[in-house]
């Protein structure tokens, strides 16, 4: 079937490259619609017609905006074949019909299951990202496409050309990567090490340092409650030296087991 439809396609070619020879592959589609919009001697029909049930508008129907009437047929054969054409018209056209309900239907719905898992990211200008590393530049790399990160980092958004694009660049070797759309991009997260030899990251250690300030300001809180406390008791803070204590008056009484009879 290709072989047939190269030896329909290349007199074409060979005729239009005649005029144009650097630019004949720029016109290979007009070509192929002109082969689909043709009659075919063996159907009868053109192969825009036998493949979707109807043939497709050209340059000149635009222009005239009317199609010319077929000729009455004359034979009962020819009757029959134009009888099945038009069962055939509206067939198409009421499939075609359920179908492009049943696609907005399905848009709907496939539209509802995606956005469930997207969360909205609010950039910035000035912050720190990471860029998604296209396919085409990954193998240009020696190691295979698979291994490769898929993200390179750290870049910086520049300027916000749109609600949903920045222009970005690279902090590595201060390339302007160019305008990114923010489905493209991740918040790049800063590791650093703490003196346990663990990693934690900014919005970890920031975390930590708020829970030690509060430890520390409930601490000093509660030491300045204990001050107050003592002042009122007309009693010296409490320092180095431990406080005097009152003797008790209290009697013990010895364990009935340990009386002796």
């Amino acid at each position: 079937m290709t072989e047939r439809v190269n030896r329909t396609l290349k007199p074409l070619i060979a005729i239009y490259a005649q005029q144009r020879p650097n630019s004949w592959d720029n016109e290979i589609q007009k070509l192929a619609f002109a082969i689909r919009t043709a009659v075919n001697d063996t159907t009868g029909e053109t192969p825009a017609f036998m493949m979707f049930g109807r043939d497709p508008r050209g340059p000149l129907d635009l222009l005239i905006g009317e199609t010319t009437e077929e000729a009455q047929p004359t034979t009962s054969e020819h009757r029959q074949i134009q009888e099945y054409k038009k069962n055939l018209i509206n067939n198409l056209r009421w499939a075609y019909n359920i179908v492009k309900e049943h696609s907005e239907i399905e848009k709907l719905k496939q539209k509802e299951n995606y956005d469930q898992h997207t969360t909205q990211r609010q950039y910035n200008e000035g912050d720190l990202v990471w860029v998604a590393r296209p396919a085409a530049y990954i193998g240009e790399n020696s190691m295979g496409g698979k291994l490769q990160p898929h993200y390179y980092g750290p870049c910086r958004l520049i300027k916000q050309l749109s609600p949903n694009t920045f222009t970005v660049c690279r902090l590595s070797d201060n390339v302007n990567v160019g305008a990114t759309n923010t489905d493209r991009i991740k918040p790049y997260i800063e590791l650093n090490r703490n003196n346990r030899g663990t990693t934690t990251t900014t919005k970890d250690q920031s975390a930590q340092e708020k829970q030690t300030e509060t430890l520390i300001n409930k601490q000093e809180a509660r030491l300045s409650d204990l001050y107050l406390r003592n002042v009122k008791r007309n009693q010296p803070p409490m320092g180095n030296n431990s406080p005097q204590r009152r003797a008790s008056d209290r009697q013990r009484r010895v364990p009935m087991r340990y009386i002796e009879n």
